[in-house]
C-alpha cells in the first residue's frame, strides 16, 4: 500500500473525546481525500473521520492530539447565542 502521508498511516494513535485513545486501521481513497477507519479497544467500536479533518485537527470527536470535553466546548461559539446577544444587548454577564 502506497503511503499516503507520513504522520497518518496504518497503526496511528488517535483520540476521541468520549472513547479515549485508540487507532488508525486502514485508510480508504474517497475522490481527493481518504476516509480514515479508527478503532477504540475500550468500547470496541469503529469510527470513521476524513483525513482532511484529522489533520487539521476540525472534527468533532476524533483528532491527532488528546483533547478534553470541557476545552472543546468552551472553544465552540454558538450562533444562535451570539445573534440573541447582540439583538437584545449582550445578555447577563
Amino acid at each position: 500500500m502506497k503511503k499516503i502521508n507520513s504522520s497518518v498511516e496504518q497503526y496511528t494513535p488517535v483520540y476521541h473525546i468520549e472513547h479515549g485513545k485508540g487507532q488508525v486501521v486502514s485508510l480508504t481513497p474517497k475522490m481527493k481525500d481518504y476516509l480514515v477507519m479508527c478503532y477504540f479497544p475500550s468500547v470496541k467500536a469503529h469510527e470513521w473521520v476524513l483525513l482532511s479533518a484529522l489533520k487539521t485537527n476540525t472534527d468533532t470527536y476524533i483528532s491527532l492530539v488528546k483533547r478534553d470535553v470541557d476545552t472543546m466546548q468552551s472553544d465552540k461559539v454558538d450562533p444562535l447565542q451570539s445573534a440573541l446577544n447582540d439583538l437584545f444587548g449582550g445578555g447577563i454577564k
